[in-house]
């Protein structure tokens, strides 16, 4: 609580991988995901109340 976390996402082609403060947490592939087109939204499901701030957001291109 009240501590800034690190989360990174990595897309190249339909293969997704995630990490949350260093730690591998989703690696999967996905057709629809190479498929996609369009923008990045950020999201956080309620959760009671919860309050989430994003800062220090990088974006680079594969």
């Amino acid at each position: 609580m009240g501590e800034w976390n690190t989360m990174k996402i990595r897309v190249d082609g339909d293969h997704l991988t995630s990490w949350l403060n260093g730690t591998e947490m989703v690696n999967f592939s996905d057709e629809k995901i190479g498929e996609g087109e369009g923008g990045i939204a950020l999201q956080i499901h309620d959760g009671g109340g919860i309050k989430v701030k994003w800062r220090n957001i990088v974006i680079e291109e594969l």
